[in-house]
C-alpha cells in the first residue's frame, strides 16, 4: 500500500481527503494520509503513523530484549492458554502480544490479544477498572 490514501480508497471508505483525524497517543489533528489502515481491516489506525512507528520500534526492542513465552504460558488475566486465545488478534497475529506501561515503555509481560485490547480500552486506569468491577458485581447481585 502506498503512503498516500488513493482516490479510490477514500471512495471505498467513505472518507473525503479534507477530512482529518485525532492521533489516539498524540492527540493531534491530522490529514487522513498520516493514518495507516489497520492490517487487513477497513479502518484506519487510531494512531498517526508517526506514533505507530514509535510503537512498533518500542515493542521490537522489548521483544529482542524479553523473547517469547515458554511453552505452557497462560493469559494472567483470562488463564487462557494459547490454544484457546489464539486467533483472538485476527488470523495473522500469534497467540500472545506485549504488554507495556505507555507511560515509561517498560515491559509488563504478555497477554493474549483480548485481554491487552480490554486494559487498553481502560487507558490501563486502576479506577476505572474497579469502576467496572463494581458495577458487574452490582448487576451480577440484581439477576
Amino acid at each position: 500500500m502506498t503512503e498516500q490514501l488513493n482516490l479510490f480508497q477514500l471512495e471505498e471508505y467513505n472518507l473525503r481527503d479534507d477530512e482529518g483525524k485525532t492521533c489516539s497517543k498524540c492527540d493531534t489533528h491530522l490529514p487522513l494520509d498520516k493514518f495507516s489502515f489497520s492490517s487487513g481491516a477497513n479502518f484506519l489506525r487510531p494512531e498517526c503513523k508517526k506514533c505507530n512507528n514509535k510503537l512498533t520500534k518500542i515493542r521490537n526492542r522489548l521483544r529482542k530484549k524479553y523473547g517469547m513465552p515458554t511453552d505452557g504460558y497462560v493469559c494472567p488475566i483470562c488463564n487462557g492458554d494459547e490454544q484457546a486465545v489464539s486467533g483472538k488478534g485476527g488470523s495473522r497475529n500469534g497467540a500472545w502480544v506485549i504488554d507495556h506501561c505507555h507511560s515509561t515503555d517498560t515491559f509488563r509481560g504478555w497477554l493474549c490479544h483480548t485481554c491487552n485490547r480490554c486494559l487498553g480500552g481502560f487507558d490501563d486506569n486502576e479506577s476505572i477498572l474497579e469502576r467496572a468491577i463494581l458495577y458487574l458485581k452490582k448487576h451480577k447481585e440484581s439477576l
